[in-house]
């Protein structure tokens, strides 16, 4: 095997135990998610998304699967990215005022943190929290002061320890695992 084999094999591999590692440690809190976001658009409730740097990335993704579908033909579920809501706000306050105006309680916010504790994170699940909203927090061990703001009636999602694209990685598969769950749920199946 070659230089460029052998990384293309140990990138894939690096791939594979952080998918085995989420799937591992995060699998029933991912369920916990999906159930609450699922019973909260059986109620009529919405889901906004968020992320900071490339989990805002992830955080779309969320929102264009719950609004347009994911695996099965279905009508749109109400999600809305505040990522593009609050885009040409340069402010530090941006996704608060999109939650202020838009959120009403029962609504979910979903959170996605790279680990960095960002303010405009920790500003917008305050907001939430404020509006009576349900958070689901998906960070990793380095979002301390996001994590000690979820109380036991929200659900969080520990990634753990991992370099940063592996931990967009994990984010998407969530976000994917996340989808299917929540069409199961709401339409059965498998």
């Amino acid at each position: 095997m070659d230089a460029v084999d052998q990384k293309v094999f140990s990138q894939f591999q690096s791939m594979i135990e952080a998918t085995m590692a989420t799937g591992e440690t995060c699998a029933e809190s991912i369920g916990s998610a999906a159930e609450k976001i699922a019973s909260a658009l059986l109620a009529g409730n919405r889901v906004f998304t968020c992320g900071e740097h490339s989990s805002s990335l992830v955080a779309q993704l969320l929102t264009d699967y719950l609004s347009q579908g994911y695996e099965i033909d279905r009508p749109g579920f109400p999600s809305l990215n505040l990522n593009q809501i609050a885009q040409q706000s340069g402010a530090a306050e941006r996704y608060n005022q999109a939650l202020k105006t838009q959120a009403a309680s029962g609504d979910i916010l979903v959170l996605l943190s790279g680990g960095d504790n960002s303010n405009l994170l920790l500003g917008a699940l305050n907001t939430a929290l404020d509006r009576g909203m349900s958070i689901v927090l998906i960070s990793t061990e380095n979002d301390d002061l996001l994590i000690n703001l979820v109380s036991y009636n929200d659900v969080h999602i520990n990634i753990g320890s991992a370099p940063s694209p592996l931990i967009i990685q994990s984010q998407v598969q969530i976000v994917q695992c996340l989808c299917a769950l929540i069409d199961s749920h709401i339409f059965g199946g498998e």
